[in-house]
């Protein structure tokens, strides 16, 4: 790339970096709604004075904000005044059918031509409403949501006034209840606080009152030709009842659900302690007994959430790299076009035509039918293997054979009687179906309480995620945590531990050496089947004399890479099969009149 090309990249980048700052410096804004005064003045002829003062707190520049007023039923709305404190302001009010849109531009100097940047402002707004009163045959009705689901931020705290003609037999209500802070009456005037009210919930004032306080002809109210008392009542009685209902149900949930936590600690008491034993060694120098690598995998093999009596990937290389051993495999050096083991050469295998196959287990013989099935002109090429197992289709192959080894080492050590000697399961069992149960009643509860504003489900909903997080982890936990180990299980388990520990140790090792080279490549094979098969090869290269080394198939096949080759071919090929797997008449509560909302632009 040229000079004038780098300039061009370089200018481009620049670009592009301040207009992305740019937008984030745009963007860097927010504000708040501290409080919300609110006074409504119930006039004699039906209509209702309102004027409210919206305090914000800005920061970040804004161009200002708007108030929607949604009017249904035949309401009006008019003699609409704005003043500002702490900006300048003009206004527009935009008819969108069933909304009006108070749109209140802010400035900071009197020409106002500079938007407001990062300061508190306050914006009143007065206003006539008609036809929101409703008289009915048998009272006048009130039903207002002081605050409406449209505003874009919480209102802090409401301050409202209802200013009425007499405090003499009104009765009112507040939906809902648990938004209100306080309520009391001032002479003629019904004084309201709240605390916060989220953004897209609602908060209204219900009122009754006589029809004798207002103009026997109220021609600025919704006449209805009907009684209302005792259906409003009776659905103000309903709504409580029903709020009553749900916190009650909500606590109890909370409590269950917390209780429901402590299920996992009664499992593992109950049926996870291990037995005690006899045996107290600090460490096993010789191998603990002579089951196959594969077995000693499926047992005591590593991995976090490891099943015990189910083989892995681990177990499957220890087997190969058992039959190495035992000569059923040989290390094959390149044809003549190479000479000897390198890290540039292939690596090969070979099948040894000199040894007696039948006393071979099923599901090591399930190995050598795999490894031959890549084999061209009497040898095994690790590369080709790699190279095949790419294949999704060669990969299922794969897959298939993997399954059998697993089925077919189980089916001939690992029955369920054979496994119940060594492990009992039923604490996982009950562990898992508690972590399934957990989550699944955690989930509903969740779904049902994180759109309830009812305090009782703010606490529901804690106990559930509380209950999902616990379930979550009582499914991920090992068989080892709520399962328990027979006395002969663990015991062996204790030996193999114990070993592995020696064998990852360098200056246990150091003090207490293997006294061969044979015995070196039994603890390699075994090490790959407890995922440690690094720290032996290792151990071998600092006290293992190098020609004796160089005549261990087994060290060779590792150090030259042959079980990496091998490791990334197979993982690679359990990948890529499963890649792309082919399974497959009165206002109801809320109902009140105006409200709307805000925001700011």
């Amino acid at each position: 790339m040229d000079k004038k090309n780098h300039i061009i990249l370089i200018a481009t980048l620049s670009i592009i970096l301040l207009l992305c700052t740019g937008y984030a410096f745009a963007e860097d804004r927010s504000y708040s709604i501290p409080s919300l005064d609110m006074d409504l003045f119930l006039q004699n002829d039906g209509s209702i004075h309102v004027k409210e003062t919206i305090h914000y707190s800005f920061s970040g520049t804004y161009n200002g904000v708007y108030r929607d007023l949604p009017l249904k039923n035949g309401q009006i709305l008019q003699n609409v005044k704005v003043s500002t404190q702490g900006a300048y302001s003009s206004q527009e009010i935009i008819d969108q059918g069933t909304n009006q849109r108070i749109k209140i531009y802010l400035y900071s100097d009197a020409a106002k031509t500079t938007s407001i940047s990062s300061k508190d402002v306050d914006v009143t707004l007065e206003y006539d409403l008609l036809h929101v009163l409703r008289f009915y045959n048998d009272i006048a009705e009130l039903q207002y949501k002081l605050v409406g689901e449209g505003w874009e931020v919480p209102i802090d705290q409401l301050n409202a006034k209802i200013h009425v003609p007499s405090s003499d037999g009104v009765k009112y209500w507040l939906n809902p209840p648990y938004y209100a802070k306080n309520s009391s009456w001032q002479g003629n005037t019904l004084e309201v606080t709240s605390g916060n009210i989220p953004s897209g919930d609602y908060f209204e004032v219900r009122m009754v009152l006589p029809k004798s306080q207002f103009s026997a002809n109220p021609t600025n109210g919704t006449i209805i030709n009907q009684d209302a008392l005792s259906q409003i009542e009776q659905i103000q009685n309903d709504y409580q009842n029903q709020l009553n209902f749900k916190s009650t149900l909500y606590s109890i949930l909370a409590i269950l659900m917390i209780l429901a936590i402590f299920v996992p600690v009664i499992i593992y008491f109950r049926y996870g302690r291990e037995p005690k034993i006899d045996y107290q060694a600090e460490y096993e120098r010789d191998i603990p007994t002579d089951d196959p690598p594969a077995l000693v995998n499926a047992i005591c093999g590593p991995g976090f959430s490891k099943k015990i009596g189910e083989p892995d990937m681990d177990g499957f290389k220890a087997t190969i790299m058992d039959l190495i051993d035992r000569k059923y495999l040989l290390m094959e050096k390149e044809p003549p076009s190479k000479e000897g083991y390198g890290i540039d050469d292939s690596m090969f295998l070979k099948v040894n035509p000199g040894k007696d196959k039948s006393s071979l287990k099923g599901f090591e013989l399930d190995i050598l039918n795999f490894l031959k099935e890549f084999e061209e002109d009497g040898l095994i090429s690790l590369d080709q293997i790699s190279t095949d197992l790419s294949d999704r289709e060669t990969a299922k192959a794969f897959r298939d054979t993997y399954n059998n080894w697993k089925d077919d080492l189980k089916d001939k050590f690992l029955s369920d009687d054979q496994l119940n000697k060594i492990f009992i399961k039923k604490g996982d069992t009950y562990l898992k179906i508690f972590g399934v149960a957990g989550i699944i009643v955690a989930a509903i509860v969740f779904f049902i309480t994180i759109t309830d504003s009812l305090p009782a489900a703010g606490y529901a909903l804690l106990a559930s995620i509380v209950l999902g997080v616990v379930s979550i982890i009582s499914l991920i936990l090992p068989q080892k945590i709520a399962g328990q180990w027979t006395t002969y299980g663990e015991e062996y388990d204790a030996k193999w531990h114990n070993f592995k520990k020696y064998i990852q140790d360098f200056s246990l090792i150091k003090e207490y050496p293997p006294e061969s080279v044979t015995i070196w490549n039994k603890y390699l094979v075994y090490a790959t089947a407890l995922g440690a098969a690094d720290a032996v090869r290792k151990a071998m290269e600092l006290y293992v004399p190098s020609d004796q080394l160089e005549g261990s198939d087994i060290y060779m096949f590792h150090y030259y890479g042959g079980y990496a080759l091998l490791s990334s071919s197979l993982d690679t090929g359990i990948s890529s099969a499963s890649a792309g797997s082919d399974f497959g008449g009165v206002g109801d509560i809320g109902g009140g009149d105006i409200g709307g909302g805000g925001g700011a632009f």
